[in-house]
C-alpha cells in the first residue's frame, strides 16, 4: 500500500510537470503569434491546439495517479494509525492540490476554459505541487519521510 501510495503520488507529480511545461509551451507560443514574431521556437513548437491537448491529458493522467494516491495514503494513515487524517501540512496542501486540479480538469472537461486560462491554471497548480513536495517538509515541518 504505502508503494503504490508513493510511486502513484510521484508519478502525479511527474504528469503535473508536464502540463506546466505545455502550458509554458502554450504561453510562448500564443505569445509569438499574437505579436507576429516567428521567432527561433516557432517552428519547433507544436500547434496551440495540440499543447493544450496535451495540457489536459497530462492534468488527467496526473490527477487520476494523484488520487489513487491519496486513497492509498489515507488508507495507509488508517491501517497504521487507527484513523484517517493527521492534519499533517503534506496531507492539508496535498488536498489543496487535488482540489485545484479536480476544479482544473471538471472545467476543462466541460469546456468552460480553454487555452491561455488552463496554461496559467496548470502552472499555479504545479508551484503548489512543488510547495507541496519541497516546501511542507522543509518549511512546514511535516512528518512526511520522503522528500
Amino acid at each position: 500500500m504505502v508503494v503504490v501510495h508513493m510511486v502513484s503520488s510521484l508519478l502525479s507529480y511527474v504528469a503535473f510537470l508536464v502540463a506546466f511545461v505545455a502550458g509554458l509551451l502554450f504561453l510562448v507560443q500564443e505569445r509569438q503569434l499574437k505579436r507576429k514574431t516567428m521567432g527561433f521556437l516557432f517552428h519547433r513548437l507544436p500547434s496551440l491546439d495540440a499543447l493544450d491537448r496535451a495540457n489536459f491529458a497530462a492534468i488527467s493522467a496526473g490527477f487520476g495517479l494523484l488520487s489513487l494516491g491519496v486513497v492509498c495514503g489515507l488508507l495507509g494513515v488508517r491501517l497504521l494509525l487507527g484513523r484517517w487524517w493527521v492534519g499533517d501540512p503534506k496531507q492539508l496542501l496535498t488536498a489543496a492540490v487535488w482540489g485545484l486540479y479536480l476544479l482544473l480538469w471538471v472545467v476543462r472537461l466541460r469546456s468552460t476554459l480553454r487555452g491561455r486560462r488552463v496554461a496559467l491554471l496548470s502552472m499555479l497548480g504545479f508551484s503548489l505541487v512543488l510547495m507541496t513536495a519541497l516546501g511542507a517538509s522543509h518549511l512546514l515541518g511535516s512528518a512526511h519521510p520522503y522528500l
